[in-house]
């Protein structure tokens, strides 16, 4: 489906990310979750760029995350305003929830958009999956999502997240864990669930990384599910 949408929000995420919210179209059904291309008017021109859906087909709008940059259509991003047009192609993709399994979550930066959408629907249909965040960021500035992950974890007894923080400054305050996510990290998040799948999405190389240090502790491929974001360091 390819149908023009208005801005319903526009607002930053952290200093470096942004998020808008558009409506979604009578009948328009995506899994989740899938991508779609995102047309905006910049100043290049109509560029077509594709996006995760960061909300959940439970839900009444499409939601979408980008990390910025100077790119001409990441500059448009960060511009749109409510009431502004923008049009969506999808949804497509098959980076999508296995809804009859447990499931880790493996996020770095802004990959986590499909995987926040991922845990909306899990919320929202009160399935009895149980599901772990393992959610890797520089700073706690750049925690994209935060209060939405704080709510669903509250609201959602299946649901933990697992915050680590690579470049914190010593004396922030933080008391959550540090460092890059790592094999202890990995094993710790799937030590109560029943043979996950685990779901890897961030910059190619934090999703190899991650990936091949699920294979050294005996994960099958077949429990490997990933998306690599690119375009950003």
């Amino acid at each position: 489906m390819i149908y023009r949408a208005e801005v319903l929000e526009s607002r930053p995420l952290t200093p470096s990310a942004h998020m808008i919210r558009v409506e979604k179209a009578p009948g328009f059904a995506y899994l989740p979750v899938q991508f779609c291309g995102l047309e905006l008017v910049t100043s290049a021109g109509g560029v077509e760029y594709p996006m995760s859906l960061a909300s959940s087909p439970t839900q009444e709008f499409l939601e979408f995350g980008a990390r910025l940059s100077s790119s001409p259509w990441k500059t448009a991003f960060a511009a749109l305003r409510p009431g502004d047009e923008v049009e969506i192609d999808g949804a497509y993709g098959h980076f999508v929830l296995d809804t009859a399994r447990d499931a880790v979550f493996v996020a770095g930066g802004i990959g986590i958009t499909p995987l926040k959408g991922m845990a909306d629907y899990l919320t929202d249909t009160q399935s009895p999956r149980h599901a772990v965040l393992i959610y890797g960021n520089r700073s706690q500035d750049e925690i994209a999502y935060r209060k939405d992950l704080d709510r669903l974890e509250q609201v959602n007894g299946n649901f933990t997240v697992l915050h680590t923080l690579s470049r914190e400054p010593s004396d922030s305050g933080w008391t959550g864990r540090r460092g890059r996510i790592d094999a202890a990290l990995l094993q710790d998040a799937a030590s109560r669930l029943q043979d996950p799948v685990y779901y890897l999405c961030g910059r190619g190389a934090m999703v190899m990384e991650v990936g091949q240090a699920l294979l050294r502790l005996g994960v099958s491929r077949e429990r490997i599910a990933f998306e690599v974001f690119r375009g950003y360091s």
